[in-house]
């Protein structure tokens, strides 16, 4: 357990430091950019006019600005570095490391387009459900996946699986 709290705690300042100290490579700008550029299409479907300026989601009546911290982001470094740091064979980890990264993108975008909804048209309680309820369903689903990967896992070391042995004569 001691093991894995320090190279949890080494990982995710790590990734802090790559995310927001970076100075050739402004990898949350590229990731976010991408985001937006999915997110945007996405939300002119279910009508709301919006267009993409970088980090900004511009509609009407204000912009939604995806920064670090709303580009969901932090629930992915939280996630990875659990997966990395959790003593397992590489091959389980790379698989879901991409499970992880793709299922949280996908849920982050959704989390994107239902802000904007609450932006355009539940003003009085946008900040509520962006500081509160999004980012905490966030960090919940990361980390409920990591406990699943876990249990994944140790399945897979131990060969550990439900299965019949038998006939039932």
């Amino acid at each position: 357990m001691i093991k894995f709290t320090a190279l949890f705690l080494l990982f995710m300042v790590a990734f802090y430091l790559i995310f927001v100290y970076q100075q050739a490579i402004d990898l949350q700008f590229i990731y976010t950019n991408a985001l937006n550029t999915i997110a945007v299409p996405l939300i002119n479907l279910t009508g709301i006019t919006a267009v993409q300026w970088g980090i900004d989601i511009i509609m009407p009546p204000a912009t939604l600005r995806v920064a670090f911290g709303c580009n969901g982001l932090e629930a992915i470094l939280i996630f990875t570095a659990g997966v990395l740091a959790y003593d397992s064979p590489w091959k389980t980890k790379l698989e879901w490391l991409l499970k992880g990264i793709v299922y949280l993108s996908i849920l982050n975008l959704i989390r994107i387009v239902l802000l904007a909804h609450g932006m355009v048209f539940m003003d009085e309680y946008f900040h509520f459900l962006h500081d509160y309820v999004t980012q905490d369903i966030m960090i919940f689903i990361a980390i409920l996946m990591f406990f699943v990967f876990t249990s994944k896992a140790e399945s897979q070391a131990t060969g550990c699986a439900l299965q019949r042995v038998g006939s039932r004569d």
